[in-house]
C-alpha cells in the first residue's frame, strides 16, 4: 500500500498533471511547441539539479537505453495527446489517455503475476469508455475527432512505455538524473518532428511564454517527476493510478475556464473509466 509519507507527493503530482490540458489550450501554441517547450525547460532545470558530475550509473548501454527509449515514448506521447486537446474536447481527451494504467497491468501480468476478477472487470470497463467515445465520434461523422480519440488512446499507449521504462531505470539512477535525461531526449526528438513540420517552436515564444514555462514547471516538475521520484517504491501501474484524477480535474477546469459543456456520454465514460482503472489497480500495489 502506499505509504503515509508519500500521500502528499500522490495529491501534488494529481492536481500538477491536472492542470495540463488547461494549460495546452490557452498557450494559444501549436502542440508541438507546448511539448517542445514543456520537456525542454524541463529538462534544464533538472539538468541544474543533477551539475556536472557524471553518474557512475551511465557506464552500462542498457541503463543508457532505458531512458533514452523513456524519452522517445515520451515525445510521442505529448505529440500525441496534445494534438488531440485540439480536435476533441478536454473531457474526451483526458478520460481516454487516462488508460494507461490498465496499459501497464497488461505488461505485468505478461511477466507472470496472476489477475483476478476485479482486474478483468476493470479492463472491460476502462476500454468500454474508449469505445462509448469513439462510437460517439463516429456517429457525428467527424473525421477531426475520430482522429482525436485515436491519437489520445494511442498516446496512452506511449505513456505506458514511458512509466514503464522509468520504473526500470529508477532501480538505478536517482529522480533528477533519470528524468533530464529522459525529458532532453523528448525534447530533442519533438525539435527534430517540428522541423519535419515546420513548426517554427520559437515563434510562439513572445504571447505564450508564461503558459510554456507553466506547463514545465507544473505538471511537467511538479507532475511527471514526482511520478518518476515514486517508481522507486512502487510498481508503475501503482503510481500512474494518480492519472485516475486528471479527467476529473481537466473536466473540471475546462468547463470553468474554457467554458466547455460535458455532455452526458462523455459523463459515464469519465465514470467508467475512473471506476475500471481503480479496479484494476486495487489488487496491484507492492
Amino acid at each position: 500500500m502506499v505509504k503515509k509519507v508519500h500521500i502528499p507527493l500522490y495529491i501534488v503530482a494529481s492536481l500538477s498533471i491536472g492542470s495540463a490540458s488547461i494549460l495546452v489550450r490557452i498557450s494559444q501554441a501549436s502542440p508541438v511547441a507546448c511539448a517542445f517547450w514543456r520537456l525542454f525547460i524541463a529538462s534544464v532545470l533538472l539538468l541544474i539539479v543533477v551539475g556536472n558530475a557524471r553518474p557512475k550509473s551511465l557506464q552500462r548501454f542498457r541503463e543508457l537505453l532505458y531512458p533514452f527509449v523513456a524519452g522517445l515514448a515520451l515525445s510521442i506521447h505529448f505529440m500525441l495527446w496534445m494534438d488531440s486537446l485540439f480536435r476533441v474536447s478536454v473531457a474526451v481527451s483526458t478520460t481516454v489517455v487516462v488508460l494507461y494504467p490498465v496499459h501497464l497491468v497488461l505488461v505485468e501480468v505478461f511477466r507472470g503475476e496472476g489477475v483476478d476478477v476485479d482486474t478483468v472487470i476493470g479492463m472491460v470497463m476502462a476500454f468500454t469508455a474508449v469505445v462509448l467515445l469513439f462510437s460517439k465520434t463516429l456517429a457525428i461523422n467527424s473525421l477531426p475527432e475520430v482522429l482525436g480519440v485515436v491519437e489520445s488512446f494511442l498516446a496512452s499507449i506511449a505513456a505506458a512505455l514511458y512509466f514503464y521504462m522509468g520504473r526500470l531505470s529508477r532501480k538505478y539512477m536517482a529522480t533528477a538524473e533519470y528524468s533530464s535525461i529522459a525529458y532532453l531526449i523528448a525534447s530533442i526528438a519533438t525539435f527534430v518532428y517540428s522541423l519535419i513540420l515546420r513548426d517554427n517552436v520559437f515563434r510562439y515564444l513572445p504571447t505564450s511564454w508564461p503558459w510554456l514555462l507553466a506547463l514545465a514547471v507544473v505538471p511537467m516538475v511538479g507532475g511527471h517527476t514526482v511520478m518518476n521520484y515514486l517508481l522507486k517504491f512502487y510498481k508503475s501501474s501503482t503510481v500512474t493510478s494518480i492519472a485516475l484524477t486528471e479527467p476529473v480535474i481537466a473536466s473540471i477546469l475546462a468547463a470553468i475556464i474554457l467554458s466547455e459543456r460535458i455532455e452526458l456520454i462523455e459523463i459515464i465514460a469519465l465514470v467508467l473509466a475512473v471506476i475500471g482503472v481503480a479496479l484494476v489497480l486495487r489488487t496491484s500495489k507492492e
